[in-house]
């Protein structure tokens, strides 16, 4: 028996937590994305604890990545790239013909084929220029991902 499940989930809100501990720009005073299509959550099925997630959003026809995170004992471990590749081959079976997400960690993303691309090309409104972070210690960019 696999040791980690990964399984699709409508439970955003129970993530939301993982999110926040990765990092990531979400508060937990956030709604739900809109456009929520799926969450994609990995459980160690011995533990039956999450150690990963990661959501699939639309918008105006467009496919959005959203909060790809690891549990900080499990990263380097090749999930973020299961969580990755379960999200993309979601949209690509939904018929997407690319997908966009804000990068963290842009190198991560481009392992993936995953390009840099113009912020205001973005179906959605980056707000990392106005965070204090951005180009001090973060240097956060839009992405897009062609099918």
């Amino acid at each position: 028996m696999e040791r980690y499940l990964l399984r699709k989930t409508m439970d955003y809100e129970s993530m939301v937590d993982l999110f926040v501990r990765s990092g990531l720009e979400i508060s937990p005073e956030d709604p739900r994305p809109e456009g929520l299509i799926t969450c994609f959550e990995l459980v160690d099925v011995q533990e039956n604890k999450r150690i990963g997630a990661s959501g699939l959003c639309c918008a105006a026809n467009e496919y959005i990545l959203r909060c790809v995170a690891v549990e900080e004992e499990f990263q380097g471990m090749g999930y973020g790239r299961k969580l990755v590749e379960a999200v993309t081959a979601e949209a690509g079976r939904l018929g997407a013909k690319r997908i966009w997400l804000t990068a963290k960690v842009p190198e991560f993303y481009k392992k993936f084929q995953f390009q840099v691309a113009p912020r205001e090309e973005a179906p959605f409104v980056s707000k990392c220029g106005e965070c204090p972070q951005y180009h001090n210690g973060c240097e956060s960019e839009v992405m897009v991902y062609y099918f």
